[in-house]
């Protein structure tokens, strides 16, 4: 859960971005910080080491990030100001779901054994009835202990055809 202070800024960066005809762009970045907080723990242990400079923060956040919008390096500058660069992935998460509401974009997850191909997920998305497949952001988590199958995450109901529901399923059955 973001915090008030990350959804503020997010709200702030969204109305300047669609002032500036860059709404776009700030999304890229904001995604691209929102994969790296989520999938990187050298790169949330960087914003949270205290022994690094705030001006080196900024550089390697910047490095990372290719051809960033003007805008999110406005934003690393007040939040290296402010002493809040750690919550710039709560910031990237609060921004992409703004713009995804406005946009009218939902977003599914699709959890499997095994990582799905495109092919794959155009079929899941055809099965939970989404008449625009380019309005859901279909997000694939793989774990293991699901053994086979797949949930389906989606407008807050979730389908769970994993095998690891229908072992527990049989087992139930028996013991009753």
């Amino acid at each position: 859960m973001q915090s008030r202070a990350a959804i503020r800024y997010a709200k702030a960066m969204y109305d300047i971005a669609d002032e500036e005809n860059s709404i776009n762009e700030v999304y890229k970045d904001m995604n691209f910080i929102n994969e790296l907080n989520s999938g990187s723990l050298d790169f949330k242990n960087l914003l949270s080491n205290s022994q690094i400079n705030f001006q080196d923060k900024k550089k390697l956040i910047l490095s990372l990030i290719k051809q960033s919008n003007a805008l999110t390096e406005k934003l690393i500058d007040l939040l290296i100001h402010n002493k809040r660069v750690k919550i710039i992935g709560d910031i990237a998460s609060s921004f992409i779901q703004l713009y995804n509401k406005h946009n009218n974009i939902k977003e599914a997850t699709i959890i499997t054994a095994s990582p799905i191909n495109n092919e794959l997920e155009s079929k899941i998305l055809s099965m939970i009835n989404i008449k625009d497949a380019k309005s859901v952001n279909l997000t694939n988590v793989v774990n293991p202990n699901i053994i086979g199958g797949f949930i389906i995450r989606f407008d807050g109901k979730e389908y769970n055809a994993s095998v690891k529901q229908n072992l527990n399923n049989l087992k139930t059955e028996l013991t009753n």
